[in-house]
């Protein structure tokens, strides 16, 4: 009981402490020196009271009425109190807030509708279906990250904002389709659309973590913004990029050996995805390891006002000392 008194008066503050130096006035002012009193000659009666009426005698003193005093000292320790401004600091909130945005830059060029990639059960999907099934499980692990989405065929544009709103985005990825951004294939373009879309929304705080994943199955053949070019912007805005070669296992089809130096000179790494979707889910799976849940608590709290509670003990004072006054006046009257 005593330490949750304690913690409680711990946590108490005051808006306007330097009220607390009113509080000894009333003391002060009773210490002042009286009023010089002039002395005139008069007569002395020491019986004068008992040969008044008994509604004619003086009233008491009113500094020996000690309720009286009492209650003028509650009433103004209960002003001065709620003068301050008393506060109490209310318990620490938190949220996670990510730390992590993430941009999916996909390939759908026609060669996405390519139907040569085998689903679980044995039969051919297209690699844009296997694409879409390998993405959706992605996001779906990644409840912590802000999250965009970029398309690019013979151009690059943005699909999806960056945002938390994970369902938007699935259903983003259920609306994809080959050769919706033209038929070529431009990662250069591709690049240089993540790197705008990151400057739009600037890192929120220390630590932010810009990461890209990239895939593609073609290689560069339209790009207007280079790609050496879109290498060194990425650089320059601290953004890691993951790419994906989705390919038979050789340089074949998509343009490995480009990919891989994206990736080694942006601190990302270089994955091969086979003719399979298992495989490029274990691909997504494995870039899901690497990039691991990261979040940072966000803690707020808030001052309860508390002066509202001694302003009404200070007016109950008041009515004390009012009814007090008007008892002791009725009875002289």
């Amino acid at each position: 009981m005593l330490d949750s008194v304690l913690a409680l008066l711990h946590r108490l503050t005051f808006e306007w402490p330097l009220m607390w130096l009113a509080l000894p006035m009333p003391l002060l002012i009773r210490l002042l020196p009286a009023p010089r009193l002039v002395h005139r000659d008069s007569v002395r009666v020491p019986n004068l009271a008992n040969l008044l009426g008994p509604d004619q005698r003086p009233a008491s003193v009113p500094g020996q009425d000690r309720f009286l005093w009492a209650a003028f000292a509650f009433f103004w320790c209960c002003l001065v109190f709620a003068s301050t401004r008393p506060q109490l600091l209310m318990p620490a909130s938190y949220r996670e807030v990510p730390v992590r945005d993430l941009v999916l830059v996909l390939d759908v060029s026609a060669s996405m509708a390519t139907e040569d990639m085998q689903d679980g059960k044995g039969g051919r999907i297209t690699r844009m279906a296997a694409l879409q099934e390998a993405v959706r499980a992605f996001i779906e692990a990644r409840k912590d990250d802000n999250i965009g989405l970029i398309v690019f065929g013979s151009q690059a544009y943005p699909f999806a904002p960056l945002s938390r709103d994970h369902r938007v985005l699935l259903e983003r990825v259920d609306e994809l389709k080959p050769a919706m951004a033209g038929p070529q294939t431009s990662i250069g373009d591709a690049l240089g659309s993540t790197v705008k879309m990151f400057r739009n929304v600037p890192a929120s705080g220390e630590g932010m973590e810009r990461v890209v994943v990239l895939l593609t199955d073609g290689k560069d053949t339209s790009s207007v913004l280079p790609p050496e070019v879109a290498i060194r912007l990425a650089r320059k805005e601290h953004v890691s990029i993951h790419t994906i070669a989705l390919s038979e296992g050789t340089d074949e089809g998509s343009d490995s050996q480009l990919l891989r130096r994206i990736a080694s000179e942006t601190g990302g790494t270089f994955h091969i995805a086979s003719q399979s979707a298992r495989s490029l889910q274990e691909v997504y799976a494995n870039l899901d390891r690497i990039t691991p849940r990261k979040v940072r608590k966000l803690g707020w709290s808030y001052r309860q006002p508390l002066y509202c509670y001694p302003l009404l003990a200070a007016l109950g004072g008041l009515g004390l000392i009012v009814l007090r006054l008007r008892r002791k006046r009725g009875g002289h009257d």
